[in-house]
């Protein structure tokens, strides 16, 4: 899965990658994803796998200098969900063309809520308000 002895600074790494990065003490596998500001990009690793319960999943932010391994050989699976209405922390939705994650924001951010492009990484403000559908998601090893 990752490349081991293959670690390099988070800022080096493209928004939407798959890389193993350590968080609280274990490996966890993540999807990088980025907030561009005016003047600055902000990075931040979306946990995917192993996750202890989806409905407290959060951006964690890290340094950009911190060193993450690159992930291959991993996708997400998404199919449609059995249940209707609103997307909730830890759902994957179809909306604007795109699917986003929900994720509770950062600790040290303004927004209560964050959501993911799955395909390029970038965090985008109040996705939900677009949701046409919702799906399950689950990490596959190709």
């Amino acid at each position: 899965m990752s490349k081991q002895n293959d670690r390099r600074p988070a800022a080096t790494i493209a928004a939407g990658s798959f890389v193993v990065a350590e968080l609280e003490g274990r490996r966890v596998l993540c999807l990088k994803a980025e907030r561009r500001g005016k003047d600055h990009v902000n990075h931040f690793l979306v946990p995917l796998d192993p996750v202890p319960d989806r409905r407290t999943l959060a951006l964690a932010y890290t340094d950009p200098d911190a060193a993450i391994e690159p992930a291959d050989g991993v996708s997400l699976a998404l199919a449609d969900a059995a249940e209707e209405g609103p997307p909730e922390i830890g759902d994957a939705f179809a909306a604007a063309g795109a699917t986003y994650l929900k994720l509770a924001d950062g600790p040290q951010s303004q927004r209560l809520h964050a959501y993911v492009d799955l395909s390029t990484g970038q965090v985008r403000p109040r996705m939900d308000r677009h949701a046409v559908r919702r799906l399950v998601w689950s990490v596959r090893q190709d």
